[in-house]
């Protein structure tokens, strides 16, 4: 039987929600408008400036951007699994985006009065007091929770599922540990890949015959990986951890400033990473087993 997953760590599920601040018009009020056919005519009026709504907007974005490159990705939509020495990292920092996205909410809590008048003034006829929730702050939400799966009982004086049915759930929760498994694998290597492709993608000169700018973020990118790297190869990939681990080697600490202003030491981690984007490419195009799930 494949390993149960659920032994190295949980899923958890992020629900991040918010008022849309955008109300469809009634065709009623778009009838005396020109058109052959008021199917093609719709339109959606703004309730407030966008502007407004974009801090907590970011702040979703950014949470959900954070987990995912903290995470492994999951084959049921909207859960991420979370390796056991990372639950209490994720849980914390979800904390602090959860305080970031309620003083985000007050803000706009703050302006609401007013971003309500000015809809009203460049809205005229269009302005409908129905439109605005009285309860605002209840349109917005952040939480999370994590969740372990099992095979549903099937034993024992709690069984509720009949022989039959308990057979085909331990088949489906077997097949699902199975694609989680791969889709964990391929998830780390296909972001190493793009990592390491990037920085050497920095080594070529650009349209202009000179040579692209080497920034900062390019090798922080690679130190963010190192630093979760073991713990989210929770299925322990040989080939990947040898060329992390060189990769590493090749950098050792240095900084884009280093890279920028030393040609030796650029022409070298040139060569080397050159070297770990062929191993990648060929690590990439291994056969892998595909599964479908229902």
């Amino acid at each position: 039987m494949t390993e149960n997953i659920f032994q190295k760590g949980c899923l958890v599920q992020l629900s991040v929600s918010k008022w849309g601040g955008v109300k469809k018009v009634d065709k009623s009020t778009l009838s005396n408008m020109v058109t052959t056919d008021q199917d093609w005519l719709t339109a959606t009026k703004k309730l407030v400036d966008p502007q407004s709504l974009k801090p907590i907007c970011t702040v979703g974005y950014s949470a959900r951007a954070w987990l995912y490159y903290k995470s492994l990705p999951f084959p049921i939509p909207g859960l991420s699994f979370i390796p056991r020495d990372l639950i209490n990292t994720v849980d914390d920092k979800l904390v602090q985006f959860k305080s970031e996205f309620h003083q985000a909410v007050e803000n706009f809590l703050d302006d609401y009065h007013d971003l309500r008048e000015s809809a009203r003034h460049f809205l005229g006829d269009l302005f409908m007091e129905i439109d605005y929730p009285v309860d605002i702050s209840s349109r917005f939400k952040f939480a999370w929770r994590f969740v372990v799966l099992d095979i549903p009982n099937g034993k024992g004086k709690g069984k509720i599922l009949a022989p039959e049915v308990y057979a085909r759930e331990k088949e489906k929760f077997v097949e699902t540990m199975e694609v989680a498994r791969m889709m964990g694998i391929n998830a780390l290597r296909e972001e190493f890949a793009s990592i390491v492709g990037h920085i050497s993608e920095r080594f070529t000169n650009s349209g202009t015959g000179k040579p692209k700018m080497f920034k900062n973020s390019t090798v922080v990118s690679f130190y963010d990986y190192f630093q979760t790297f073991k713990d989210r190869n929770i299925f322990e990939d040989s080939d990947l951890t040898d060329l992390v681990e060189k990769a590493q080697g090749v950098l050792n600490g240095t900084s884009a400033d280093m890279i920028r202003s030393d040609v030796e030491l650029k022409e070298k981690i040139r060569a080397d990473m050159t070297e770990i984007e062929s191993s990648m490419a060929e690590l990439l195009k291994r056969p892998r087993r595909k599964i479908v799930m229902d």
